[in-house]
């Protein structure tokens, strides 16, 4: 049996009506600050080597300096926090899609469930490294190296990454995604 293509209409993708223009703003907004904290976290990691060779060197002259460990040591997890949203919001990050592979109907519904457990799992990391940050502070902790650098420094990266991951994965930032593409909100955007 033969059977005519031309005949047969072609799927149409949904069309979903276009987002209010305050949520496009707050969408672009957010990436924006995410990618300036991917781009501040970027230059973070290019000069995260310096203080190293600084050290290497140093330590072959006999003066070893006491700062460097500890300090690129709070860069690095600075560096981890604060490019964490820029990974969320391009979808280079680790992801599960089984569920949504076997049972596409269910993929609008688990992306948006994922977007809330990104949100919830953000405030919980901001608050809490909120009352971290504050706790060591106002106690006046220090590190027990000879540095000594008030733990409140180098624990503000928890509340910032907890931001970061909390406003990214926030519905407005759903109308960020690729043309055709599932959103991780579960926003599939209209075609053109």
């Amino acid at each position: 049996m033969r059977v005519n293509n031309l005949a047969m209409p072609e799927p149409r993708l949904k069309q979903h009506p276009a987002p209010p223009r305050l949520l496009v703003g707050i969408a672009e907004w957010l990436t924006t600050v995410t990618r300036c904290f991917c781009i501040a976290s970027a230059a973070l990691a290019l000069l995260l080597p310096l203080p190293v060779l600084y050290e290497v060197g140093m330590d072959m002259a006999g003066n070893p300096p006491i700062w460097v460990f500890e300090t690129t040591g709070y860069a690095i997890i600075m560096i981890a926090f604060a490019a964490s949203g820029y990974g969320l919001s391009t979808g280079h990050h680790f992801r599960i899609t089984l569920l949504p592979d076997r049972f596409p109907r269910l993929a609008q519904p688990l992306a948006r469930f994922s977007a809330l457990l990104q949100v919830i799992f953000g405030l919980v990391l901001l608050i809490a490294g909120i009352s971290q940050v504050s706790t060591d502070y106002f106690q006046d902790l220090q590190s027990d190296t000879l540095l000594a650098v008030p733990q409140y420094l180098p624990q503000l990266a928890f509340p910032i990454g907890g931001l970061v991951i909390a406003l990214q994965a926030s519905p407005p930032a759903g109308s960020s995604c690729k043309k055709g593409a599932s959103c991780r909100s579960g926003v599939t955007p209209a075609s053109s």
